[in-house]
């Protein structure tokens, strides 16, 4: 399911896989020693050899995700950055791992020294997405890089040309308890290192020119 509810602000704790080879058994020469006998059927057999045929079961699937607002590389529209409303992005994943006991989400501004711009944790591994400008209910935001709760809309200096946001979805195999008071950084950091796996996403936003 996608959720597209409300954005929830709460203190940020964190729920945190063969074919059998011709066998051709052959006689000793009792001619010369340098000539090899024709084979005698009686004493050939030749079991055929068998596909080998991946069952789906086998198959791994893959931990993705993805947004409807924009592809993985391509332009954030103005909505999202401080040049429009600013809202968060709406955002879809498929396979978790089974181990996951919660989900959260990190979004860095990778040109501007890893800028945390989005922090959002204990999200139910069996939500499917969020909508824009929402969180899951029982999800948590934290704070961003600028100090305040939620999504800090993209907003690259005059200038500076253009900056690469990557959005990581985390699967979380234990409970993480963030510390009360932690910075973005902090709160971030420890997100990352707990993860078993991640899927991402990025986007780009390129500043105004400098006048």
């Amino acid at each position: 399911m996608v959720h597209t509810g409300p954005v929830r602000h709460h203190p940020l704790v964190a729920l945190a896989a063969a074919g059998l080879l011709a066998t051709v058994p052959m006689a000793c020469s009792e001619s010369d020693g340098r000539t090899l006998p024709a084979p005698d059927p009686a004493q050939t057999t030749t079991t055929p050899s068998a596909p080998v045929i991946q069952s789906s079961a086998d198959s791994v699937a893959l931990f993705t995700l993805e947004s409807t607002a924009f592809v993985d590389g391509g332009a954030i529209p103005d909505q999202l950055t401080c040049r429009g409303a600013g809202l968060s992005p709406p955002l879809s994943w498929t396979s978790p791992p089974a181990d996951a006991v919660a989900l959260a989400i990190v979004a860095r501004d990778k040109d501007a020294g890893g800028l945390v711009h989005w922090v959002v944790t204990g999200i139910d591994p069996a939500v499917q997405g969020i909508g824009e400008g929402g969180v899951p209910e029982e999800a948590v935001e934290g704070p961003n890089g600028s100090g305040t709760l939620g999504w800090l809309g993209p907003c690259p200096p005059s200038g500076s040309g253009t900056h690469t946001y990557e959005i990581a979805l985390l699967a979380l195999p234990a409970v993480v308890v963030v510390p009360a008071g932690s910075t973005a950084e902090d709160t971030a950091a420890l997100l990352e290192v707990s993860a078993s796996e991640r899927a991402v996403l990025t986007g780009t936003v390129t500043a105004s020119r400098a006048p």
